[in-house]
């Protein structure tokens, strides 16, 4: 018997956190972030440690892309588990 594990994408806002991509993910950040843009959705660059634009880019949804303000760079990826996915997509997030 093997263990099998399946990796899939979503983007999650850096304003409100409202993920984009369920119920099922994505197959790439690419893909998603793609669909994402479709929908509304912009990446903005991050500020360099001189405050000039960098390289890496925020997740902004449609709602807080109005009043959005560059941010510093940060690691964001991260693992979510079946629980939490399940809790955040039921808040309607698309």
């Amino acid at each position: 018997m093997a263990t099998l594990k399946m990796v899939v994408n979503f983007v999650e806002c850096d304003g409100c956190q409202v993920l984009f991509g369920g119920p099922h993910g994505y197959s790439s950040p690419m893909e998603v972030r793609a669909a994402a843009y479709q929908e509304g959705w912009r990446f903005p660059s991050h500020v360099s440690a001189t405050g000039k634009p960098g390289s890496t880019t925020s997740d902004v949804c449609p709602e807080c892309v109005p009043g959005w303000v560059a941010q510093k760079r940060e690691s964001r990826a991260r693992a979510i588990n079946r629980d939490e996915l399940a809790r955040r997509l039921g808040g309607g997030a698309s």
